[in-house]
């Protein structure tokens, strides 16, 4: 249960159950202490009634009506079912009884045997029995303790009640003090938030910076002066190597195409001539692919995004495709076309939406077993679905996690494919910092790209 709460959640529930084993310590001890004075209480009344009546009987010889009148003048409150037995010192004879019909009862407390105890308190259930020694005389008396019960009845009722309030009222208090003591942190990730990725150049501020807070605040701030550095110098590189690389690679693919026409005559030298521009061409496109990776994880908060329609994108990048790859073929299904046009527009940059169409027309054309891709749009649920289908063999699905992840090619689909892992890992990174979501099934025939648009 617990991992699944908060800290302060935690703080809150923590110290409320400290307070609940204090709160029921003292709640215990207050009862038990209670009982035994109220216990000890009756027992010395008992004993000192037994002390009068005794006194009466033995040295003033009053009968049982003459103390029953003096006791009850002189008590404010009368002990219930008291019975009072006076036997003589042998423990044999009884001398005297309140109750003679009751005074063999009494007989049972009296040990013959051992006559060193002057005094013996008895309990059985709600009687208490006292048996003591006056003046040679031994004298049991026994009572209902009634009193007692009712009052320790109150006096749990009454530290349940305090303990129930006692312990919602700390638990306000706990809540409210753990979140007097975090708030610190939660003011720390609303700055964080604003800063990341947005606003690198911002620094949180916190009022002092000599408690552990304070620390945090001046660490984390050192780590965000580390990232906008190391982001500015990765901005720098790909601005710089992408010139740098591009240029070369160009002429090197132009002075090939020159070779290739000039040497078309010559089987031993064309040959390698066409080898040697496909390698560069597979060589400039994971150039190209890098750069865009490299790019979009430099630029991602950089990223231009204004309102487009989708349908009208897929169908440029389509066109675009299909001029730079005539050998796959590309049918796009709009039978189910939405009649609701606004789910048609979204908020996106258009060329890195496009590079991701592209990179799933190509992904789907190079596993395709007849170099042909199906492209259907289509609403569904309140989203603009895209569905991109190659015929092929299935990507398992112990994969499917996996094929998001630069430079991760399949043994079980790739094997005999040019490509190098790259454009399926542009696709996650330009779609997640789009919200759009992307989806994998496959079936026995071949696999499914689905885009999920929600507005």
């Amino acid at each position: 249960m617990l991992p699944s709460l908060n800290i302060r959640q935690k703080l809150t529930l923590q110290f409320l159950l400290l307070v609940s084993i204090l709160f029921l310590f003292f709640s215990v001890s207050i009862y038990l202490f209670g009982r035994l004075y109220l216990n000890n209480r009756f027992f010395n009344r008992l004993q000192e009634r037994a002390v009068i009546t005794s006194s009466l009987v033995i040295d003033m010889g009053a009968n049982s009506r003459a103390i029953q009148e003096m006791v009850k003048n002189t008590e404010k409150q009368s002990l219930v079912d008291e019975i009072v037995s006076i036997y003589d010192p042998q423990r044999k004879i009884f001398v005297f009884s309140t109750e003679i019909l009751k005074e063999e009862f009494h007989r049972k407390f009296l040990n013959a045997k051992d006559t060193s105890q002057v005094i013996n308190n008895i309990q059985q259930k709600e009687l208490k029995i006292s048996v003591i020694k006056v003046k040679d005389y031994w004298v049991v008396i026994s009572a209902k303790d009634v009193l007692e019960r009712e009052a320790l009845k109150d006096l749990r009722d009454i530290l349940i009640i305090l303990c129930l309030v006692a312990l919602l009222f700390i638990a306000y208090i706990s809540w409210y003090m753990a979140d007097k003591a975090l708030s610190p942190i939660s003011r720390i990730v609303k700055q964080l938030d604003n800063i990341f990725p947005k606003n690198l150049s911002m620094r949180m501020e916190y009022p002092n910076a000599q408690d552990e807070i304070g620390a945090l605040t001046k660490t984390i701030n050192e780590l965000l002066n580390r990232v906008e550095n190391s982001l500015n110098t990765q901005k720098m590189f790909v601005a710089n190597i992408s010139h740098e690389l591009k240029n070369p690679l160009t002429k090197i693919f132009t002075q090939i195409e020159v070779l290739e026409m000039k040497y078309k005559d010559h089987p031993d030298f064309y040959n390698q001539i066409v080898s040697l521009r496909s390698d560069t061409l597979q060589l400039n496109h994971l150039t190209q692919s890098l750069l865009e990776l490299a790019s979009i994880h430099s630029t991602e908060a950089d990223l231009p995004k204004k309102a487009t329609r989708i349908d009208e994108l897929l169908i440029d990048s389509i066109a675009e495709f299909k001029r730079w790859n005539p050998g796959y073929s590309v049918d796009l299904n709009l039978d189910d076309f939405p009649e609701n046009e606004d789910i048609l527009t979204h908020l996106v940059n258009q060329d890195a939406l496009k590079v991701v169409f592209k990179n799933l027309l190509d992904n789907a054309g190079k596993f395709s077993v007849n170099d042909r891709v199906d492209v259907k749009l289509y609403e569904a649920n309140n989203e603009l679905i895209i569905s991109v289908f190659n015929e092929g063999k299935p990507i398992p699905q112990e994969e499917i996690a996996k094929v998001f992840q630069p430079f991760f090619r399949s043994d079980s689909t790739a094997r005999g494919k040019k490509g190098h892992g790259v454009g399926l890992a542009i696709v996650k990174q330009i779609l997640s910092i789009h919200a759009v979501n992307l989806d994998i099934n496959t079936s026995e025939s071949g696999n499914y790209f689905i885009l999920r648009f929600r507005k």
